[in-house]
């Protein structure tokens, strides 16, 4: 098997759906998996997510995550200490994570977790792709300046300008698109991955599933949201 390129949108805390989707898509060592932030919030088991990537990249897996505004969010109520910044973030799923882990203080999550967080990049690039969370500001002279980082956790305009970012295609999560709206931007200059996996099988109209983008043959695999099954049930 060739080196496969596949990247992941928001997983939200969504350990289970993810663990199966990994299953699905066989990663292998000699695969490269770009993840689009947001891998915390809402979902039922954030530090699941996080001890599988941690557990994948000391097991020699090539994953490479960046920063989406939810991670953001977090790590500024750490750093400002201001009472609205936790508040903020408690009131976009900040809670279920707090839950999860079993504090009542992101600052009291597990060290090496913390650590992880905290050294996310706001983007990643390849030859041929540009990985971010939400997009870029394009009004700007350079987009990836640290001018953009806003943009790059929190627009929504998802606006293209391939020449500010050398010819690449501009691949984002954040923004949710149903299933259909996914496939049909898979050969444009903007590939969107985010199905609101969260929202879980209750939700209609095309989302509520985890959405793994091949990037190789420019193919989607799709995860139905596995997270709220009996755990007695394999």
């Amino acid at each position: 098997m060739g080196k496969r390129m596949f990247v992941i949108g928001d997983i939200h805390g969504c350990a289970r759906t993810f663990n199966r989707l990994l299953d699905v898509i066989e990663l292998d060592r000699t695969d490269m998996l770009y993840l689009l932030g947001d891998l915390i919030d809402r979902g039922p088991d954030s530090r699941g997510v996080i001890e599988t990537i941690l557990r994948l990249q000391h097991d020699g897996f090539d994953l490479r995550p960046i920063r989406g505004n939810h991670e953001e969010m977090m790590l500024l109520a750490i750093r400002s200490g201001v009472e609205e910044d936790l508040l903020e973030w408690l009131e976009n799923g900040g809670n279920a994570t707090l839950a999860n882990y079993g504090v009542s203080h992101p600052k009291d999550l597990p060290t090496e977790h913390l650590t992880f967080l905290e050294a996310l990049p706001y983007y990643r690039m390849t030859p041929q792709y540009l990985f971010v969370h939400a997009g870029l500001d394009f009004s700007l002279d350079d987009p990836l300046s640290e001018a953009g980082r806003t943009a790059m956790l929190w627009t929504r305009d998802g606006k293209v300008n391939s020449k500010k970012i050398g010819g690449r295609t501009m691949v984002t999560g954040h923004s949710t698109r149903t299933l259909d709206e996914i496939k049909k931007c898979l050969n444009t200059e903007h590939i969107q991955t985010d199905n609101g996996c969260y929202l879980g099988t209750g939700f209609s109209k095309g989302k509520g599933n985890l959405v793994a983008v091949n990037l190789s043959d420019r193919e989607i695999i799709v995860q139905p949201y596995v997270d709220g099954e009996d755990h007695d049930h394999h």
